[in-house]
């Protein structure tokens, strides 16, 4: 079981975690500096994750899911990384423009003609 220090670590990683992507989903262009700090807070929840998983007392299942969840962040830090020192950080890389041509018979889409 996590310790209550570890769950606070947790929600504290996943709540700046959140206010990040909050400020990335309400771009269209992303600058080097909120790249990295989606970097910062990607890998804030993974070593979070990771904290949790270190207890030896915890089922197989548990440990898979927790490392799971650990490479996910991990690998989504090193693609932010690369964005923050390539600087391709803009419009193509988050997001699509337009997502209500994607969503099902929206504007643009075969059903909603």
């Amino acid at each position: 079981m996590a310790t209550k220090k570890q769950v606070r670590a947790w929600e504290e990683a996943y709540r700046r975690y959140g206010a990040t992507s909050d400020r990335v989903a309400r771009t269209q262009e992303v600058d080097t500096a909120t790249a990295h700090d989606m970097a910062l807070a990607s890998q804030e929840v993974a070593a979070a994750w990771r904290s949790i998983a270190a207890n030896p007392d915890l089922p197989w299942w548990t440990l898979a899911a927790l490392e799971s969840a650990a490479q996910a962040f991990e690998e989504q830090a090193r693609d932010w990384q690369k964005r923050t020192a390539t600087r391709s950080c803009g419009v193509g890389t988050v997001r699509p423009r337009s997502r209500t041509s994607r969503r099902r018979g929206g504007p643009g889409s075969a059903e909603g003609v």
